[in-house]
């Protein structure tokens, strides 16, 4: 029965400064992001960056028949490998 009563302590315990410590967190970063919020004007806007020129982007189609043969055979080789077994 004491074993019982510890075990139930030590949880609570446990859960509590569980609790405690995500409440402090909690209020910690409301306090952080209400500073970033209000010094936000000092830090300048990301600019985005392009690329001039695209890379180039070979047609899908010739991409699919090259590479859908090899696939099949591959996958017909290990059905029948797994099926000899």
């Amino acid at each position: 029965m004491e074993l019982l009563v510890n075990a139930v302590i030590i949880s609570v315990l446990g859960m509590g400064f569980v609790f405690i410590f995500l409440g402090i967190q909690i209020i910690v970063s409301d306090w952080v992001s209400s500073i970033a919020g209000k010094y936000a004007h000092l830090l300048p806007e990301p600019t985005k960056t392009t690329s001039k020129r695209p890379a180039p982007v070979r047609p899908a189609a010739a991409a699919a028949t090259s590479d859908d043969g090899e696939l099949v055979a591959v996958a017909s080789a290990a059905i029948q490998k797994f099926n000899a077994q």
